[in-house]
Formats: structure tokens, sequence, C-alpha cells
């Protein structure tokens, strides 16, 4: 039997996931944790007994035609908790709040009522550099012998202008909790530990070297078992109506599949969509392959 788990991470400074809504405006996105478990899982088995472990991965996404980390994890999106106690809160993206009770094990008890979505809470300015990012590849060409695909013209290091200065970006944020929690399967406690502690020493998220991201502890719980939460999905009950909501990237072809009910991730038999979210993405790591997916979905279910 699959063993589900409970993931909880306190953070210096909350994780940043952005994609770009306007000219020079990012937004705060949430992101799944079995990417940064699986890039652990790739760093643990490729990486780690390199003297500059850099030099290797840079290798492997710049030569290997197509690089496929081979993991199992699997995982919802890392999402705002509050903890009161032994009860932890989870805000879903789809603005349920779902309540779990945290002892050796963890279970979910209910689902607080829908609220509204929300708006971001804070805006900040990031300066984001992509100069030096060039030129450091172009070294690292230089030193190895090799051809990149496409030849890039440098940027002078006394050029302020040109495709690759400096920018401000204005960043939405939507939430600055530090605790987030996430439901994760496919990999042993174990295991897990050993990952989570691979993540304590790099971070988690973008702009890491700013020091957003900045893991301090962890706590795993294993889930008791049951239908209504996996690493897929999660169920709301909620004015004797049940919702499901699938909280990870999933294919539009899959949510089309749900709905005219061949296979079904559940015992119920009628799925009524309510409301989603789309945009570009990938439904497993590594994450920067870049295809339609529906980030987020909500169904009644009966």
């Amino acid at each position: 039997m699959t063993v589900i788990y409970l993931v909880t991470l306190k953070f210096r400074v909350y994780p940043l996931s952005l994609s770009l809504s306007n000219p020079n405006e990012l937004s705060q996105e949430p992101f799944t944790l079995d990417g940064p478990l699986a890039f652990a899982e790739y760093y643990k088995k490729r990486l780690s007994n390199n003297a500059d472990w850099r030099i290797q991965y840079l290798e492997d996404i710049l030569i290997t035609k197509e690089l496929e980390w081979e993991s199992n994890i699997r995982s919802s999106y890392l999402l705002p908790a509050t903890l009161q106690g032994k009860k932890l809160t989870i805000t879903t993206p789809m603005g349920f709040e779902a309540v779990f009770a945290l002892d050796t094990k963890a279970s979910y008890k209910l689902s607080q009522k829908q609220h509204a979505k929300r708006w971001e809470s804070s805006q900040i300015l990031l300066r984001l550099g992509r100069r030096d990012d060039i030129i450091k590849m172009e070294s690292l060409r230089n030193s190895l012998g090799i051809t990149l695909t496409r030849k890039t013209k440098l940027p002078s290091s006394l050029s302020q202008s040109g495709p690759y200065k400096a920018i401000d970006y204005t960043v939405k944020l939507y939430t600055p909790n530090l605790m987030w929690a996430s439901v994760v399967s496919g990999i042993s406690q174990k295991k897990l530990e050993e990952l989570l502690s691979i993540l304590r020493k790099f971070g988690i998220g973008k702009k890491r070297n700013m020091g957003w991201g900045d893991l301090l502890e962890y706590r795993i719980y294993p889930l008791k078992s049951g239908t209504t939460i996996t690493p897929d999905y999660i169920l709301h009950v909620h004015e004797n109506s049940k919702f499901l909501e699938m909280w990870r990237p999933v294919s539009p072809e899959k949510i089309a599949e749900l709905i005219k009910g061949p296979q079904r991730v559940t015992q119920y038999r009628k799925f009524s969509l309510l409301d989603s979210k789309i945009g570009y993405g990938a439904e497993k790591p590594p994450y920067w392959r870049r295809h339609l997916v529906i980030k987020s979905a909500l169904f009644q279910v009966s």
C-alpha cells in the first residue's frame, strides 16, 4: 500500500515561484514540492560526489538532448499553512481551508468554507540581472570545448542596454506565510528525510541567492489512510455538498476524461466542473518543460 505523507516546512523567508503576468511584472505562483525533491534526488545520485557539482549540472542541461529525472515522487502544491497547537490549516488554491490534526501521524479532519481567492497582499521591486549568467555559460563552453546549439552575442561588460541588462520587476506576492505544507507519496520516509536535508542546504524556489526559500526546519507526518486526500486531489465537504479539488498540474485531456467518466479517481460517478485555472507548465519534474496544463480545478461530485 502506498504511504502518503504530510510534510510541513518552516522558512526564514518564504519560497518564490514567479511567472510573467505583465511586462516587467511578475506574480507569485504555486509550485509542487516534488520538483525540488526530484532535484535533490538527482543531486544525491549524480552530483554530490563532484568537487564542483555545478559543472556536471551545466554539462547535463547544455549537452544532453533531454535531461530526465527518473523520479517516482509525487506531491501536491506547496501551500501556505498555519499551525495552532496540533491543528494545521492549509489554504488550497481554490480557497478552501483544509484542517489537519497532527500527532505522530496526521489526519485530515474537515474543510472550512471556501472564501474568495486572495489577491496580492503586497508588492516589491526585485532587480533581476541576465548578464552574468550568459558570461558564465560562455566561460564554461570555452573551458569544455563544446558548441552550444545557438550562438549568443555576449553583452559588453560596460553596456547598460540591450536584452541582457538588469531589469526592475514589480513582484506581486499573495501570501507572507513562513510555514508551508505539501502532501507527498512515492517515497519512503527515510529517503524523504534525506532529500529534505539536502533542500535545507540549498533552499527551495527562485532567487535563493537572495535568501528567498531559506528552509529552517521540516516535519514529516504519515497520513492516515483514506480516499479523501492524495497528492493529486483533496475532497471537501461543505453544506451537504462534496467538492473535489485537483491541487497539482494536470493535462486538459485528463480533466476531459474525468468529466466524461470512463476512468474515475474516486468512487463518485458525476463530476461537474465549477472552476479551473489554465496555464503553462508540466505534469512532472523537471518543470522547465512547458506545455498547456490545468493548474488547478474544482469539481462538484456526487
